[in-house]
């Protein structure tokens, strides 16, 4: 297993958040990425107690339909980029090796914790908090990734995608969503053929989302 050496924790914080640079430009380009990230996780943070009954009907739709089109198993390793509290670890997580959970806002993390415990699948349960653009793990480790409804919270797309490919395993199964009031269905079918070519594009009757599913072939 190659989420090394967070697999055993239920709850662990990681703060990958700035790294050192030489120029002004630079300092001043991840200051202002930095704080939009920052409002986006305290927005959220603020939501925790409440964002299931907010969005858990919408999201558990999303979900259900992506996996229609994901083949999930027992050797499975998931990592669910921008988890907030978890709703997807209700439906895969006994049917998997193992769940990881990454998010920046540290109450929602808390909230999936506890979901984890509630559910009974804590022992096959990580919860990180780290920044999507920076994932700590290393190459080719995960066979299933989840990114729903994250993108348009991130400054520069197409480098998380960059950073999802590279964690991603070989044949892995990649989900990507994208908010309709966010992004135009050719601006996310560009954003996604940026990375992969070949993908299948879903959309649910009345859905808020666009869907990608990636299969990923030899990388």
């Amino acid at each position: 297993m190659n989420v090394h050496p967070y697999h055993s924790l239920e709850y662990v914080i990681i703060s990958l958040l700035f790294f050192a640079g030489s120029s002004d430009l630079w300092e001043e380009n991840v200051e202002g990425e930095w704080e939009r990230k920052r409002r986006t996780f305290e927005h959220y943070d603020r939501l925790a107690s409440i964002y299931d009954s907010l969005y858990g009907e919408e999201q558990s739709i999303k979900i259900g339909l992506a996996l229609r089109n994901v083949k999930v198993g027992c050797d499975d390793l998931l990592l669910d980029i921008g988890c907030g509290t978890g709703i997807l670890m209700e439906f895969v997580a006994s049917m998997i090796k193992h769940y990881v959970g990454l998010d920046l806002a540290d109450k929602t993390l808390k909230v999936a914790a506890e979901r984890s415990r509630c559910l009974r699948v804590k022992s096959k349960v990580s919860l990180i908090r780290a920044d999507a653009d920076y994932l700590p793990f290393r190459d080719d480790s995960f066979s299933i990734i989840f990114a729903l409804t994250l993108l348009q919270n991130i400054p520069e797309p197409n480098r998380t995608l960059t950073e999802i490919l590279r964690v991603a395993k070989d044949k892995s199964q990649i989900v990507i969503t994208g908010l309709k009031k966010s992004f135009t269905r050719k601006e996310f079918n560009e954003l996604i053929c940026n990375i992969w070519k070949d993908h299948i594009f879903l959309e649910a009757p009345g859905s808020k989302d666009f869907i990608a599913v990636i299969k990923v072939k030899d990388k």
